[in-house]
């Protein structure tokens, strides 16, 4: 059994953003931000299915400790809730740019 301690070191193997790197790049070498959008939520969604797969896997009484398993719903949960906070920055500053005047 791994101690609690030990399931908090996983949490340094969390990609960051700036270590995310997109699956394709502008002709130029610029960043696309909308693929760099698109693989964070991918990645966001396959945090989500780990946590749902770690949870099945406790409650059939597979090899897991109930530490890991709340370690990967926290991963997931802080990675939608950062992910929310990004879709409302958007969402506001196309609002705010909608109501500049020309």
């Amino acid at each position: 059994m791994s101690s609690p301690i030990s399931s908090l070191n996983s949490l340094s193997q969390m990609p960051s953003l700036a270590a995310i790197k997109p699956k394709s790049e502008s002709p130029t070498g610029e960043l696309n931000f909308q693929q760099l959008l698109m693989d964070s939520l991918s990645q966001v969604n396959q945090l989500e299915q780990q946590a749902q797969s770690n949870v099945e896997a406790r409650l059939m009484g597979e090899n897991i400790t109930s530490s890991e398993v709340y370690t990967s719903l926290r991963k997931a949960d802080l990675a939608i809730k950062m992910m929310m906070q990004v879709r409302n920055k958007l969402v506001s500053s196309f609002q705010e740019i909608q109501q500049m005047r020309m």
